[in-house]
């Protein structure tokens, strides 16, 4: 009888084995089953948690190297603009210069020191203008010398109406006062020029002086 029990005891404790063996084979295959699935899941989403990041800094970067190009576009844009401007009013100063020299120089002459005068002129003259002074300025010293006159002329507007990198027309207002022998106190005159000059290499020159009417 003891036999009998200890051999039913030891069929138990084998089933007991047995039944645990299978739990825990059972619980193995589910751990495996759950891991691929989480595998399959972390494929089907695309990148990786731990490869997100470094895509977005990616992206970040070339955004920010975009914006800084487009930057640099736009400040080199503007600095040929400023320098055109720049430019464009310095080339505007120095027509506007030359044409008060000139001006003044033509209603500011001296019986006196008429080679002085004449040759201010020719230095700031050109083409018709130049050969028409040319012609007269023989007569012209005559007529200085023989009125006694003398004349100071101020200019006192001039402003661009045409330029370019070429040629520009400026109208500009003289007065002057003018003595001679039959006039010692001297009279004002007052005239407005329509004067155009042309780009002699580096050089701003007359080429046409005319009165305009008031």
């Amino acid at each position: 009888m003891a036999v009998i029990v200890d051999e039913v005891g030891a069929d138990e404790t084998r089933a007991d084995q047995v039944e645990a063996d299978e739990v825990r084979a059972d619980e193995a295959a589910t751990r495996r089953t759950e891991a691929q699935r989480a595998a399959g899941d972390g494929a089907k989403g695309g990148a990786s948690p731990e490869k997100t990041p470094l895509l977005r800094r990616g992206v970040t970067v070339s955004v920010l190297l975009g914006a800084v190009a487009v930057l640099i576009g736009l400040a080199a844009w503007k600095g040929v603009q400023l320098h055109t401007a720049n430019e464009r009013a310095a080339r505007d100063g120095t027509i506007v210069s030359t044409t008060k020299d000139v001006v003044a120089g033509l209603v500011s002459l001296d019986y006196t020191r008429t080679d002085k005068d004449l040759a201010r002129v020719r230095e700031s003259s050109t083409g018709a203008f130049l050969g028409q002074f040319n012609q007269m300025a023989d007569s012209f010293q005559q007529v200085l010398g023989q009125g006694k006159v003398k004349s100071t002329g101020v200019v006192k507007e001039a402003g661009i109406v045409s330029a370019d990198d070429d040629s520009a027309t400026v109208l500009a207002a003289v007065t002057s006062t003018v003595s001679n022998t039959e006039a010692k106190d001297g009279q004002q005159r007052v005239y407005r020029m329509r004067v155009h000059l042309t780009l002699d290499g580096d050089k701003w020159l007359v080429e046409n002086v005319e009165f305009v009417d008031e």
